[in-house]
């Protein structure tokens, strides 16, 4: 789905391939815009795996529900029904109006025929921006009325046989709102829009125009889930649980976890990996290699895990031992911490390895503040993997996540901090970012 770099990208977000179709208007000097650290911080998820609507309301048409077919990477979807009236379908709940730029993105199936839209909206029947498919094309405009074709619909990329992937950016530049629109990858931009209504939002809505369309991987966000920046996104991933940052965490110098890979399967090294991130204020508040420290383990072959970090100056990862690794028993039991210390300028890069008794550590020379936002990775990289994603098992947990504030107290991530945004593992893997299901997402799919 959802969340982007260059090989060896294990310590990096997801590179999708070229789609089939060229992307109009593409440029590199558009204004890009940042992720928003004022009061204004929402993040709004809907991937449909509890089964039920997750906050859509039916305003027209037949009521949709969630199906197990089609899937996304064993993800269910909303199936949306245009009979006699569009299907029109609207979410407020937990969408905060009045921030200077919005995301919002969403994998969209359509059937033959069939024309299907998502975007903001300043009332439950009308959008304000809005993306969709329609006639082969992917489209976008401020309304219904004002569409424009962007290009056609991609095949043979790196996203499930079937869906498109539809990310857009929405924010104010020079005086004017605009949006930015992205389908399928992130290193080139479709088109941008004038939205000039974008500003008025106070939700979300669905509309099946006609026809059979589904949807998932739904995110409406203050955060910026995009950027410009060939094969880069440090939000969004494959096969990865990310999450989106939704509010700054006060000033912390150490992030600490347990991390326990129960037993894995690779086919081949440094395409499956597991990690936690640290940023800085920069690395927080942007989409960018700088400020954002990450630190994991690769996940190979014959039992064997490959311990890296990523030094917040760019994305690639640093490996302790080499890309190979060592052999590691399941039911491995990893302590991981990346620790700022003002007083060497310094970040202290540590895994100990519990099951072995081995520790790996490094540090670099770093003066540039402490940290202010956190998350978890698993991360597939379908551009290197000369295997498919169903040939990779996983069965593990990050866990017991906490941060040292600058004051010297230890807080543990409350549960609102974090929410996932990239939850599309094949239904066999079973992992967990929290200690249980009030304060984390299990992956274990049903279908």
């Amino acid at each position: 789905m959802l969340l982007i770099f260059t090989p060896p990208a294990s310590a990096l977000g997801y590179r999708v391939q070229p789609s089939s179709g060229p992307a109009t208007g593409s440029r590199v000097n558009l204004p890009l815009p940042s992720v928003s650290s004022g009061k204004v911080a929402f993040a709004f998820v809907s991937d449909f795996e509890s089964k039920t609507l997750e906050g859509w309301t039916d305003v027209q048409g037949p009521t949709p529900i969630v199906v197990a077919s089609p899937s996304y990477s064993g993800e269910p979807s909303l199936r949306s029904v245009a009979k006699d009236v569009a299907q029109i379908d609207f979410a407020d709940q937990g969408i905060l109006g009045g921030a200077s730029s919005v995301s919002f993105q969403a994998a969209i199936q359509v059937r033959s025929n069939s024309s299907a839209y998502i975007g903001l909206a300043s009332s439950q029947t009308s959008f304000c921006a809005v993306v969709g498919i329609s006639n082969g094309e992917v489209v976008a405009g401020s309304n219904l009325s004002s569409l424009s074709a962007l290009e056609p619909v991609p095949t043979g990329t790196a996203y499930p046989s079937g869906w498109v992937s539809i990310i857009s950016n929405v924010f104010r530049a020079n005086g004017d709102w605009v949006m930015q629109v992205f389908v399928d990858r992130t290193d080139v931009l479709a088109g941008q829009v004038q939205v000039p209504a974008a500003k008025s939002y106070d939700g979300a809505l669905i509309e099946t125009k006609s026809g059979n369309a589904y949807y998932t991987d739904i995110v409406v966000s203050s955060s910026q889930l995009t950027i410009l920046r060939p094969g880069y996104n440090n939000m969004e991933g494959y096969g990865q649980g990310s999450a989106l940052v939704v509010q700054l965490l006060p000033a912390y110098d150490a992030l600490t976890a347990e991390m326990t890979l129960d037993r894995w399967s690779s086919p081949q090294n440094n395409i499956l990996s597991f990690q936690i991130n640290a940023m800085n204020m920069t690395g927080t508040t942007n989409s960018t290699c700088h400020g954002f420290f990450q630190l994991g383990v690769d996940l190979n072959e014959n039992g064997s895990i490959a311990p890296w970090y990523v030094p917040g100056v760019n994305c690639a990862p640093s490996y302790f031992i080499g890309r190979r690794g060592i052999a590691s028993p399941d039911r491995t039991s990893l302590d991981l911490s990346i620790v700022f210390v003002p007083s060497s300028k310094e970040i202290v890069f540590s895994v100990v390895d519990r099951s072995t008794s081995q520790t790996f550590s490094a540090s670099i020379p770093y003066s540039g503040g402490p940290f202010y936002g956190t998350y978890t990775q698993l991360e597939y990289q379908p551009c290197c993997s000369t295997f498919p994603i169903g040939d990779f098992t996983l069965k593990g947990a990050i866990q017991k996540m906490a941060i040292g504030l600058t004051g010297g107290q230890t807080r543990s991530l409350p549960a609102s901090y974090m929410l996932p945004s990239s939850l599309d593992a094949p239904p066999s893997w079973d992992f967990t970012y929290y200690d249980n299901s009030t304060t984390g997402y299990t992956q274990i799919s049903q279908y």
